[in-house]
């Protein structure tokens, strides 16, 4: 391999091979710093390079061989290889068939060509979106773009390639190894076949907590659906585990089966979101931020769960006093029920709507501050004691019928007419 042909983060990628050298030294301290290097050069700010994907083969290796050492660390870059930036991946979720399809058809276009296919990306935006696409199309450069797009892919394809060396790792006597494999693995959903039967026999096998909480939150993210059901019935076993972060994971994995998931699951969402630790040790997704990423998974429910959602929230609302936690239960409440979808023309739930509007007011939420009044007003509420006088009235008279084209009216129309 002409390594120096390749770049990575700093040019040139000739030295890379003496770290992946390093990776097998005896000592440990020598090992851990050419991780930290391979890491460093091989992925910076979520975009990859060529010398990634020529990488992650050697790093398979690693992870292939059952006497190597630090086999989990391999996992560790090999996902950061794979996705770039996991937050980026949980909150787009990119359709990789979709990419494939762009960085192909992209490859024999010219230049003028992917000018005018920019041009006509930046057309087709609503008004809103518009400016933030003008920027883009100013700034980034049309080549590049496509160039660091091939490397993106290339830097996936070459990590899931090795898909059936990490389930094979999931066996490994190193719960380190299984749970890093296991987080790996959650990234490929192409893959799920093969994915959703090793991941559901670890749930109902492994007897590491951390390790099963790893691979119930990733089966939900590699393509299983609700239809999977030998994993639905492990992840329901986990759910009546002792440990919270066992339990919180299968909820957040069964919760990705499904936009619409029953009441319970959705219930302990919100326990996760509200109480879990920050960071949680060890739980390697979002690097332990639980509440965060069922905050991710809150956001893709459908619509259709929306009165769930509040009653759950207008619930645990009762009762409480001003403070952070009342601040985020009043901005969960608000999300779910006048949900930023209604303003696609994708509809509403009327009685959540009305639901969430009592429970604010029973609870005299006008009165927390500048803070809950900016939540207020982003929803075009009354922000002031004397605007919320009217709103017994609002919740009895309100206009709250679905306009022709399936989304509910403003809700500032509504307050008008009940004040």
């Amino acid at each position: 391999m002409d390594w120096a042909s390749l770049v990575d983060v700093y040019g040139p990628a000739g030295d890379l091979p003496q770290f992946l050298h390093a990776v097998w030294s005896e000592n440990a301290g020598t090992r851990r710093k050419a991780y930290e290097t391979l890491a460093r050069r091989l992925v910076h700010q979520g975009s990859r390079f060529d010398a990634s994907a020529v990488a992650a083969g050697f790093l398979v290796d690693v992870v292939a061989d059952p006497q190597a050492p630090d086999r989990f660390a391999a996992c560790q870059v090999l996902r950061m290889i794979a996705i770039g930036d996991e937050g980026y991946w949980l909150i787009e979720s990119p359709d990789i068939a979709a990419i494939r399809r762009r960085v192909a058809r992209q490859a024999s276009m010219t230049l003028q060509e992917l000018d005018r296919e920019r041009s006509m990306w930046v057309a087709a935006a609503s008004e809103g979106e518009r400016r933030a696409r003008e920027w883009t199309a100013r700034y980034v450069d049309v080549e590049a773009d496509r160039r660091t797009e091939q490397w993106d892919l290339a830097a996936y394809d070459a990590v899931r390639s090795g898909v059936a060396v990490y389930v094979a790792a999931l066996r490994s006597a190193n719960p380190a190894v299984r749970l890093h494999a296991a987080h790996l693995l959650a990234w490929f959903p192409e893959e799920r076949d093969q994915l959703v039967p090793a991941l559901t026999r670890l749930i109902n096998e492994e007897p590491e907590p951390i390790v099963a909480s790893t691979a119930c939150v990733a089966a939900g993210l590699c393509g299983a659906t609700e239809n999977d059901a030998e994993l639905v019935e492990a992840l329901s076993r986990r759910r009546a585990g002792s440990s919270r972060v066992e339990r919180w994971s299968a909820v957040l994995g069964s919760a990705r089966l499904s936009t619409r998931p029953p009441r319970p699951i959705i219930e302990e969402l919100y326990a996760c979101l509200l109480e879990a630790p920050e960071p949680v040790p060890n739980w390697p997704f979002l690097s332990g931020d639980m509440s965060g990423l069922a905050a991710l998974t809150l956001s893709r429910l459908s619509p259709e769960v929306a009165l769930d959602r509040v009653a759950i929230l207008a619930r645990r609302i009762a009762g409480t006093e001003s403070g952070p936690e009342r601040f985020t239960l009043v901005g969960a409440l608000l999300e779910a029920a006048f949900p930023e979808q209604a303003e696609a023309g994708r509809g509403c739930d009327t009685e959540a709507r009305q639901t969430a509007i009592r429970a604010l007011l029973d609870n005299g939420v006008w009165r927390d501050g500048p803070m809950v009044a900016m939540l207020l007003a982003q929803h075009d509420l009354p922000t002031d004691p004397e605007a919320a006088r009217g709103w017994d009235q609002v919740t009895k008279t309100a206009n709250l019928r679905e306009t022709g084209r399936g989304a509910c009216p403003a809700p500032s129309s509504a307050w008008t007419q009940g004040h």
